[in-house]
């Protein structure tokens, strides 16, 4: 990777993959990704001037709503890891972001591309920056690199957030419900765009519908399996401690190369959306580090559950 893709930006975090952020794919799970990330954004939020931004017992704070990751080099145990961050633009009171995640030789673990809001806590309203921020913005801004682009996901698309009668409706697959708890919070006390990013990881194992590979034994003792390459996540709820939900996924489209795949978790009283997500996987050969191509009896079967009326 050459240094000019870096132009304008700054070091937000730098450590490792330690070896229990890593899943049964032996390397980082998606959602230490995610955090790292959001600790970058911490990062550059401070140096933007928000000292205070993430100190107890603040008024306000700085909060991702819409995040797009792209998986671009494995990070296995004991990998160096660092982040550098940028400002793509300045609104009134949201921003873009941009976080690229590199190894120690220079390759690209991850990029990230994200929208933030400035939000006034106790009334949960976003409102301006500050005019320190906005001094400051020019000294962080950035044009967005090449590999941060959005490859088999669009990245400006608007999101419905379904809710759970829309999705019952379309025939999504159920797989996964659970509750949120205080470990999951970011400093306004709303989840955390890692806390989604975990429970979807964590449920999609009981999708057969998308992954009719994971109850093949064979396959599996083989040393293959699955690996997302790019996923984007839009909240439209912000849910909190002892909040309930369940998970709701879905495939919209195949190829020999990737599947294409909508999630939303939704509230079960209420029927609203929390989060919903795009996300773009394949086949994946743990012992090569390499992608499967599916075959033509894998596109078949996934046809046999491709739901058209499925919206993130």
């Amino acid at each position: 990777m050459t240094s000019d893709i870096l132009m304008g930006f700054t070091q937000t975090w730098a450590g490792e993959c330690s070896a229990w952020e890593c899943d049964e794919l032996g390397h980082m799970n998606m959602r230490h990704y995610a955090h790292k990330m959001d600790e970058a954004r911490r990062g550059l939020v401070i140096r933007l001037g928000l000292t205070s931004a993430y100190h107890p017992g603040t008024s306000s704070t700085v909060r991702c709503r819409d995040f797009h990751i792209k998986y671009q080099g494995e990070a296995r145990p004991g990998a160096p890891l660092r982040i550098d961050s940028a400002l793509l633009e300045l609104g009134e009171s949201t921003a873009r972001l941009c976080h690229i995640m590199t190894h120690r030789d220079g390759r690209i673990a991850a990029t990230a591309v994200e929208t933030v809001e400035h939000v006034y806590i106790p009334e949960d309203k976003i409102f301006p920056w500050p005019t320190r921020v906005q001094a400051a913005a020019l000294g962080f801004t950035a044009d967005l690199p090449s590999p941060a682009k959005p490859r088999n996901i669009d990245g400006t698309s608007a999101h419905i957030g379904m809710s759970k009668a829309a999705l019952e409706a379309a025939g999504a697959k159920f797989i996964g419900t659970g509750v949120f708890s205080a470990a999951e919070l970011d400093i306004s006390n709303c989840v955390t765009m890692g806390s989604f990013f975990g429970r979807t990881t964590s449920s999609i194992g009981w999708f057969s519908e998308g992954w009719p590979e994971f109850e093949d034994e064979a396959y599996i003792g083989s040393g293959k399996s699955g690996a997302l390459l790019e996923m984007r996540a839009v909240v439209h709820r912000y849910p909190r401690q002892g909040d309930i939900y369940i998970y709701a996924a879905a495939i919209t489209s195949a190829n020999a190369y990737t599947r294409e795949f909508v999630h939303n978790l939704v509230d079960p009283i209420s029927g609203d959306s929390w989060v919903s997500m795009q996300a773009s996987a394949c086949k994946f050969d743990l012992k090569a580090r390499a992608l499967i191509k599916s075959t033509e009896e894998d596109l078949a079967f996934l046809e046999t559950n491709m739901l058209k009326a499925v919206k993130a």
